[in-house]
């Protein structure tokens, strides 16, 4: 069978995933929407109630679906319970997605693949049983590797009932998928010594096409009313406890006491944590916070920056377990980078001259990347941002991530023909 011809029927279920009118990331949408451009007939499964706005966008009670055609690409907006903060309700969120979805899914036309994204690893073990009752093939997307960020972040004991069963769950996914995708490098080797035996690195990645804005870094700053004449840092992204935003401010703090108006450093964006690192901020005057912003507002946000900060949690899972898409838009939008994450984030950085680092929860070494920066010449930053583009055109840009999935799917797709096609022909039938 020739793989050019397939025009499969493919189904893509991650409950946080968005579209580019609100925050968040977009990866299901522009993998969905390059499918859909190759002939593939694609729907994409996600929960209505919106993670980072905590409200449901559009369904009304007592709604429990809703279609939405998004250019060709089939978006199904499932109820899921809503929740403020990361307690027992976000549980129940979690298991009423799965059963919107499990209902959903048993009673649309059969696809031919079901792609099952994490984090919510209740959700793609879900999409598996449903993939095994529909005898379709199935991936596993690992956007972060569950039970272990609960162990070391979340401080669950790896002996708890919770961490067993989602342990469980995991080896099963692992051993019984058709193919194991991961985002980050370095959970190649943590995903096959658990048992996952086809597994590709499929890393997180910005359209470049969306990064090519026409405004001047002078004109962006206007545009969002930044003072031109301080120099300006941001980070752009979720405010939760994995991403260690009080060592920005604290950071911010050191640098108020020597010049309080020579940077300016944003925290743009939403999360549970928000509220109480605008309470350990106050009487910071280099640091201000703003309200999150449309995906597809974001690479004009971020032209108005001189530089572009990421931190985490200082814990070992992410030093070489994660793919930290608001880093690559960093890279696209050609702006120096600092990390204050560790391992291979850090590293990436520090080798290919991108920009400063520091080690995470170090308030006084990312203060001094921040000093380092300020004191580079424009020229060398300007460098810096050119090499971080490259490094997307060459390794992480959508469109070559997205291809390379195409890629897996037609080859898997037809090796499954082929097979049936032998199994069938007269010289296999008893």
């Amino acid at each position: 069978m020739n793989k050019s011809k397939i025009k499969p029927r493919i189904w893509i279920i991650n409950q946080f995933a968005n579209t580019p009118d609100v925050p968040g990331h977009i990866r299901q949408y522009e993998f969905g929407q390059f499918l859909v451009q190759q002939g593939c007939e694609v729907e994409v499964f996600a929960s209505d109630y919106n993670l980072t706005q905590r409200k449901y966008r559009k369904l009304k009670f007592p709604q429990l679906w809703q279609k939405e055609d998004l250019k060709g690409l089939n978006w199904h907006w499932l109820y899921a319970t809503s929740y403020k903060v990361n307690n027992w309700q976000r549980y129940v969120n979690m298991l009423s997605f799965c059963i919107t979805f499990f209902f959903t899914g048993l009673f649309r036309p059969k696809p031919d693949l079901i792609i099952g994204s994490s984090p919510q690893l209740l959700a793609a073990f879900t999409a598996w049983i449903v993939a095994k009752l529909r005898g379709s093939k199935f991936y596993l997307e690992v956007r972060d590797l569950w039970p272990q960020v609960l162990i070391e972040l979340g401080g669950k004991s790896p002996d708890s009932l919770l961490v067993r069963l989602l342990a469980n769950i995991e080896g099963l996914l692992y051993r019984n998928s058709d193919r194991v995708i991961v985002l980050a490098s370095g959970s190649v080797d943590y995903v096959s010594k658990r048992g996952a035996t086809q597994v590709s690195w499929l890393p997180n990645g910005p359209n470049t096409e969306q990064f090519k804005v026409d405004l001047t870094p002078e004109q962006a700053k206007a545009k969002y009313q930044i003072d031109s004449e301080r120099i300006c840092l941001m980070y752009t992204g979720a405010h939760g406890t994995a991403n260690s935003l009080e060592t920005i401010v604290e950071a911010a703090r050191l640098l108020d006491k020597s010049d309080p108006h020579k940077f300016l450093i944003m925290l743009v964006g939403d999360g549970p944590e928000k509220n109480e690192l605008i309470e350990q901020a106050k009487g910071i005057e280099s640091l201000e916070f703003r309200p999150p912003l449309p995906k597809q507002e974001i690479p004009q946000l971020l032209q108005a920056a001189d530089g572009l900060i990421i931190t985490l949690k200082d814990i070992s899972l992410f030093r070489y377990g994660v793919s930290p898409n608001k880093l690559y838009d960093y890279y696209a939008v050609g702006k120096p980078a600092i990390a204050a994450v560790g391992g291979a984030v850090n590293q990436e950085v520090e080798e290919n001259q991108l920009g400063f680092t520091a080690e995470p929860e170090d308030f006084q070494r990312l203060a001094n990347a921040i000093l380092k920066l300020a004191d580079t010449p424009a020229e060398e930053r300007e460098k810096m941002g050119k090499r971080g583009q490259a490094l997307i055109d060459s390794t992480y840009s959508r469109t070559r991530v997205a291809t390379k999935l195409w890629n897996l799917i037609q080859e898997d797709l037809v090796n499954q023909e082929e097979i049936g096609a032998e199994n069938n022909s007269p010289s296999k039938i008893q």
